[in-house]
């Protein structure tokens, strides 16, 4: 092989290396393309994720035997679900959910303070609600 046929296919290599490391790199990185809802209403936190590859966290003041009503979705990716009070064993968990995967349940607040629900996706499509549900009787 000459000389100039080497140093074509060299370049060739070198072109593809930097296509397909920044290829892997833009697919990794943290992104969300959807809506996040939460600034109306102080205890709703809902997200609507087209496509979600980062961790997404919101806190909400609760009272002890207030309820909250969690739902969420996986359509696509994965995701781990979180409700927890700071330095507390949390009050509920869902981790490694998958394509097909849901939730719909009442939980009760155990005792007074802040809770943060947080969700951590990976490629991700679905959606999260969790809001304190207000009971008038």
């Amino acid at each position: 092989m000459n000389r100039k046929k080497e140093i074509l296919i060299a370049i060739i290599a070198i072109i593809m290396m930097i296509i397909i490391g920044q290829s892997y790199i833009i697919h990794n990185q943290a992104r969300f393309d959807g809506d996040r809802v939460c600034s109306k209403n102080p205890n709703r936190f809902y997200l609507n994720f087209n496509l979600m590859n980062k961790d997404d966290s919101e806190t909400m003041v609760l009272n002890e035997g207030e309820t909250l009503h969690v739902s969420w979705q996986i359509d696509g990716g994965k995701a781990d679900v979180v409700i927890t009070m700071a330095d507390e064993i949390p009050i509920y968990r869902a981790d490694k959910c998958v394509k097909g995967e849901n939730a719909d349940f009442e939980l009760t607040v155990p005792k007074t303070g802040e809770y943060t629900t947080t969700i951590s996706a990976s490629h991700a499509k679905g959606w999260l609600e969790v809001w304190e549900t207000k009971h008038w009787w």
